[in-house]
């Protein structure tokens, strides 16, 4: 029987398939209260010799031994040392990781993209994340750059390159240049949402504000009105 000759369309198709499917992420199952890694058809990848686990994430999985973590890829291979004390899934080509107290961000190969020199971190958000250090937050880039002073009490996330601060117990907003854009006069101050919207509280009153800072609505807290007809009803 002759055979059909393959054009070059066919064979990348063939090999866009086959990689495809050594692409496919691992799916995490439990035994014994131990954690493991099968395959699409149930073959068992990884035996459950894991404390904990996630599941993967852009192709990578947290695994949890003797309260170290480290990752796997997606063939079940373990590609990062379980070395860290805490360790996030890899966004953007970086991980946020604990060693020695400290954190930082690395690459898929394990490699220190940002140092560990952070007591705490988030997550990139218009580029920045906010850090925390010497008890003052501040933002850097995806390189480690300090991109925003660390001047503030406590800092949320770049959200419509919007991020909440508050200095002296007072909350507001800042730009992605550091300019304080929304007054920072509020009690609490939340990150905006998909619907450009953000939570601040003024006294005891909560309200929704627009990007400008514009109150949109009052937040009605039905606990305290809930409160206040038992009170009315006992007396």
């Amino acid at each position: 029987m002759k055979l059909k000759k393959l054009t070059l369309t066919s064979i990348l198709v063939l090999v866009c398939a086959v990689a495809h499917i050594h692409a496919q992420n691992l799916i995490r199952f439990y035994q014994n209260a131990k954690v493991g890694y099968k395959d699409a058809k149930g073959a068992v990848i990884v035996p459950a010799t894991y404390y904990a686990g996630s599941e993967f994430i852009n192709g990578y999985a947290i695994v949890v031994q003797d309260n170290k973590r480290g990752y796997l890829d997606n063939t079940g291979k373990v590609c990062i040392d379980l070395q860290y004390e805490d360790a996030g899934p890899f966004m953007q080509g970086l991980a946020a990781v604990r060693l020695n107290g400290k954190y930082g961000f690395i690459d898929t190969h394990g490699n220190w993209v940002i140092q560990p020199m952070y007591d705490v971190v988030g997550w990139f958000y218009n580029g920045l994340a906010w850090a925390k250090k010497n008890n003052k937050y501040g933002f850097i880039d995806l390189k480690g750059t300090i991109a925003i002073p660390f001047i503030y009490n406590t800092a949320g996330n770049f959200k419509d390159e919007l991020a909440p601060v508050s200095i002296d117990n007072k909350y507001g907003y800042i730009n992605t240049k550091g300019e304080i854009v929304i007054e920072t006069k509020y009690a609490m101050a939340g990150d905006f949402t998909a619907e450009h919207k953000a939570v601040v509280r003024q006294g005891n009153k909560m309200y929704w504000i627009n990007t400008k800072g514009k109150v949109l609505e009052e937040i009605e807290n039905k606990k305290e009105e809930e409160e206040e007809r038992e009170h009315q009803h006992k007396h």
